[in-house]
């Protein structure tokens, strides 16, 4: 057997390209070289030659070896075992790679790998490799190709991740001190921290070089969130061949997956994948890196560059990974003779899923994700016009003439599907135009995103079923998760809610009621803003089971901030953003289900670290530069309120009372409420049932106060409540959900028990619905309670809640009973506005005081008008209508002052009758030390939302419904002018009355209190 020569710069250059400080074993010596291939050809050569068929593989193997040894990569002999060497070349033969092009596999139990072994010519082995990956669990995967491109071979482990034993022997040592001298400049604690998490097998075959780059690469994402790509290109001086190294990070990407989408990337551009090592890497806190060193070339030896056209096109599909999904129906769009780019097979799945969202209410079968998706991607020329139309109105690299180019795209896709039969089919590719016709700006032409976000324009809604139109919608898709967040003012404020369902169905279920779940919250936030200058938003996102939550949330605000981030200069979004709405749009979120304190603070991180000018005051409820509901018990505080005014209304404010509840001591409303009530009324209320997500307890004579108190204080759910605190009543329980009767059970708790008062402050959307409403009501028709305080928002239908109200109930609607963290969120972020972290943290326990004070007194204003107004008219009217009514007739004064206060000019507005509303509007101590603040830093679009809001609600709260009904807008923009000037004037004269000697000084002021703004205005008008 003739053996190859090896120079010895050959293997210096393959190795440079990683480690030059890499050092072979003994057996792979220069000097030793010889006899190690000597021993692959004498064992495998001298193998039982008398047996027929270990003779023809004797035979192939004289062929074979040689072969082997001189076209693998120089890496792979180096860093390979030599019986691993000898099963590789004889799995080639044995496994006819190379005669009958087969795809090979051997497995090793005692190393706890799979070698896959394919051929193919010009680099295509990799191909042939990369589906295969998906077969197998995978912590680490090394490819090697061999230099003549004839064969492909993939090392894959899946032994457990294992950081005990990674650096126990000496040659790992040895790296752990060359791998700490060549990370010296950078933080110790962050090296100790990648050191103890590497894996053994990943330190076993790595280089120091390999393992300094990961770390940099995985800091990088750490940084930044988001994908890491570095070019390193190295011309090898004795063949002058050019290759690179690319560096890949990804967060939260399984190794196979990751393998298999790159081969396939840098195939569709030509480029090959001469060597690969992917490595999962598991950092603290449950933060999973995947880590690439791959070495790539093109066919013709081209130098690859950055600014390379086709390398451009590979970065970008490299940084579009780590956030589009994989193995639906649109990953099939990857492959074949024409493929889409992942960026275009992304566009193509959110035209799906929105076609599927919207179309979905009409016909649930027809329209199945399932369905939809099959439709558009069996209309290949539907999609190629699209994305085509797509281009022509966003890319900012369009060339030729664009808005000649968007109308002929736009009826090319009209004629497509015009002269079809199947109505379904139609309708699906009429509503995927639709989608792309009402896109205003989008992040997709972006090289570095979380995902893909578009700024909808509402009127892309169909107004049979939302007669209402918002006011903006950004609809965001990525890996994993669909999110909405829909706002019914330009200036609005409401909570980011993430759902998490459990299996594959609820998940569908979700997706499907995305949009009506969270424009119905966002247009309840609508009415219960009322008293505050933010409008209602919302933003909804569905997490399909198995994704990761925190990435989702750090997706989806990345690309919300792609599209609101301007440049302080000129004010415009980033370059490469075509924006058809613009104009700045500010964003306020708020926390709700499932976002955690960690993620809030990462938001408030992430907007500074973009630079978003209102980065503060992005995200409310923080829990240093903020007002946290849990903490301060917000909207409990507000909801209680409306108990108090209840009880009155029912004549039981000092008898005994029985509350049943939804939602778990463990949650913000429920828990705070529970603790508010006791704090109120002591033993007197009487909370008989709970049932949260968890379970349920029930005690007809009141569940042990001390034992519900402990579950508050230790944030946990009913479920854990001790049964031996229970009274001892036959029918008292505690259950957990996990039967399906005990489900049925806490399911219909709610409806079954009977108590004075029912708190909803938890709970699913739409619990109490057309089709179960009547579970409510007792044998004799009468609801099951005399009164209901919504805490939680839409717990009901409209059509369930007024069926109950309609039996007789007292129900105070969500919009009016759990307005108080909304309106806390408002104040906070006049705060943020306006002084900095630290000043904050200075005042923050008078201002948190003043803060309750005020939507505690607001509350109150609204509990006593609406009951002022229902006694006027109990036959015509109900609770829940009254409070539809205060909410419109606010909303509609504070939108014609809006109007007509963004006509005046900045001098106009900073005069001192407006700065009067301003600086009411206020908490004292904000205006007490940082007065010219308030006036000076609060941007002119949320002043003048101050001003409407604050005018608008003090009006009808304390002149009540219908008094500004009658008036043109003209006259109610000067009544509130006048209505304002008239409460300065009375400040100042009941300041005189305190400070005179006059008799029944108290009583006098009391009246101008009451009556002397009304009385003023209205002579004036």
């Amino acid at each position: 057997m003739t053996l190859p020569k090896i120079h010895s710069q050959k293997w210096l250059s393959e190795v440079e390209l990683l480690d030059s400080d890499i050092e072979p074993s003994e057996s792979l010596m220069p000097a030793n070289i010889e006899k190690f291939f000597a021993g692959i050809a004498d064992t495998k050569a001298c193998s039982n030659a008398t047996n027929g068929i270990l003779s023809d593989i004797a035979k192939e193997l004289e062929h074979t070896v040689p072969w082997f040894l001189s076209q693998m990569p120089p890496l792979y002999l180096w860093s390979t075992s030599q019986k691993a060497v000898m099963d590789d070349i004889l799995e080639i033969v044995s496994g006819k790679v190379l005669t009958e092009r087969q795809v090979a596999e051997r497995v090793c139990a005692a190393s706890q790998t799979v070698t896959l072994i394919a051929a193919g010519e010009h680099s295509t082995a990799s191909v042939r490799i990369a589906p295969e990956l998906s077969r197998f669990k995978c912590k680490l995967a090394r490819l090697f190709n061999s230099l003549d491109k004839k064969i492909g071979l993939c090392e894959i482990y899946h032994a457990p991740y294992n950081t005990e034993t990674a650096w126990s022997s000496k040659a790992n040592q040895a790296k752990q001190e060359s791998l700490k001298k060549l990370l010296s400049n950078k933080p110790k604690a962050k090296v100790d921290d990648f050191i103890s998490s590497l894996d053994k097998d990943y330190v076993d075959v790595s280089t120091v070089k390999q393992m300094s780059l990961a770390y940099d690469a995985i800091d990088y994402c750490m940084e930044n969130e988001n994908s890491f790509v570095n070019l390193t290109t190295i011309v090898d001086e004795m063949t002058k061949d050019a290759r690179v190294r690319v560096d890949i990070c990804l967060k939260h990407f399984p190794v196979n997956a990751a393998m298999e989408n790159i081969i396939g990337i840098f195939n569709r551009y030509n480029f090959q994948v001469r060597r690969l090592l992917a490595t999962e890497i598991c950092a603290k806190e449950n933060q999973k890196f995947t880590v690439l060193h791959l070495i790539s070339g093109t066919p013709t030896g081209e130098v690859i560059t950055e600014d390379m056209k086709a390398w451009g096109k590979v970065l970008k599909s490299l940084k579009t990974l780590s956030y589009v999904d994989h193995g639906d129906e649109f990953t099939n769009l990857l492959q074949g003779e024409n493929p889409f780019s992942l960026n275009e097979t992304n566009l193509v799945r959110a035209l799906a899923n929105w076609v599927h969202i919207f179309l979905t209410k009409q016909n649930p079968y027809y329209y199945s994700i399932d369905r939809v998706s099959k439709v558009i991607v069996n209309n290949p020329h539907y999609m190629d016009l699209s994305i085509k139309y797509f281009r022509a109105r966003f890319d900012p690299r369009f060339q030729g003439e664009r808005k000649q180019s968007i109308i002929e795209y736009y009826n090319q896709i009209k004629a497509t599907f015009v002269e079809l039969n199947d109505v379904v089919e139609k309708n699906i590719l009429k509503e995927g135009l639709n989608f792309l016709n009402h896109i205003l700006k989008t992040n997709y032409f972006l090289i570095s995103k979380g995902g893909l976000t578009f700024r909808m324009d509402p009127s892309a809604l169909d107004k049979h079923y939302y007669p209402e139109m918002p006011f903006g919608i950004f609809y965001m898709i990525g890996r994993n998760f669909r999110a909405f967040q829909v706002r019914y003012r330009d200036i609005s404020r409401g909570g980011m809610r993430v759902v998490m369902p459990r299996s594959s169905g609820d998940y569908e279920n979700a997706l499907a009621g995305i949009f009506d779940e969270v424009n119905g919250l966002a247009s309840a936030q609508q009415l219960k803003n009322k008293d505050i200058p933010e409008g209602g938003s919302k933003c909804v996102m569905v997490v399909r089971q198995g994704g990761d939550k925190n990435e989702a949330v750090k997706a989806a605000i990345s690309g919300l901030l792609d599209l609101i981030v301007t440049d302080p200069v000129t004010g415009s979004l980033k370059e490469g953003i075509i924006d058809y709405h613009g104009k700045e749009e500010i964003i306020y979120l708020g926390p709700d289900e499932n976002l955690t304190d960690d993620l809030i603070v990462w938001i408030i991180k992430h907007a500074l670290h973009r630079k978003y000018k209102y980065a503060y005051a992005f995200m409310s409820s923080k829990p240093d530069f903020g007002i946290n509901h849990k903490v301060y018990g917000v909207t409990s505080e507000g909801v209680n309120v409306y108990v108090d005014n209840v009880l009155r209304y029912l004549g039981l404010q000092n008898s005994t009372f029985r509350v049943k509840m939804t939602g778990g001591p463990d949650g913000d409303v429920a828990g705070n409420e529970l603790n508010i009530l006791y704090r109120e009324y002591g033993e007197r209320c009487r909370v008989v049932s709970i049932g949260d997500g968890f379970g349920a307890a029930f005690d007809p004579k009141g569940l042990n106060w001390q034992e519900l108190l402990r579950l508050y204080k230790e944030s946990r759910s009913i479920v854990e409540f001790n049964p031996q605190k229970l009274s001892g009543d036959s029918k008292a329980f505690v259950i957990s959900a996990n039967t399906k009767e005990n489900m049925k059970i806490r399911d219909t708790l709610y409806a079954t028990v009977e108590a004075e008062i029912f708190i909803p402050a938890g709970g699913r959307p739409y619990t109490v619905k057309e089709s179960n409403w009547d579970k409510y009501l007792m044998p004799n028709g009468k609801p099951s309670s005399l009164a209901i305080v919504e805490g939680a928002n839409i717990f009901f239908t409209k059509e369930a809640r007024q069926k109950i109200v309609d039996s007789g109930a007292v129900v105070i609607k969500d919009s009016s009973a759990n307005k108080a963290g909304v309106s806390c969120s408002s104040y906070e972020i006049i705060a943020c506005l306006t002084i900095s972290p630290e000043e904050f943290a200075a005042i923050k326990d008078i201002y948190v005081k003043q803060v309750l004070t005020i939507i505690r007194f607001n509350a109150d204003q609204e509990a006593k008008l609406l009951f002022r107004e229902w006694q006027k008219n109990k036959a015509g009217t109900d609770l829940v209508k009254l409070s539809y009514e205060i909410s419109t007739e606010i909303n509609s004064a504070k939108d014609i002052l809006l109007d007509k206060l963004n006509l005046l000019s900045d001098e106009e507005l900073s005069g001192s009758k407006y700065n009067f509303v301003l600086l009411k509007h206020c908490p004292g101590i904000l205006v007490e030390k940082y007065r010219n603040r308030i006036i000076e830093r609060l941007p002119r679009a949320h002043k003048i939302a101050i001003l409407s809001a604050h005018m608008a609600s003090h009006l009808v709260y304390r002149e009540g419904l219908n008094w500004l009904e009658s008036m043109h807008p003209d006259q109610i923009f000067k009544v509130a002018l006048d209505y304002m000037d008239a409460e300065r004037n009375i400040e100042k004269m009941v300041a005189e009355l305190e400070n005179s000697d006059i008799s029944f000084k108290n009583e006098i002021a009391e009246v101008l209190k009451a009556a002397g703004a009304k009385h003023l205005a209205s002579h004036r008008l």
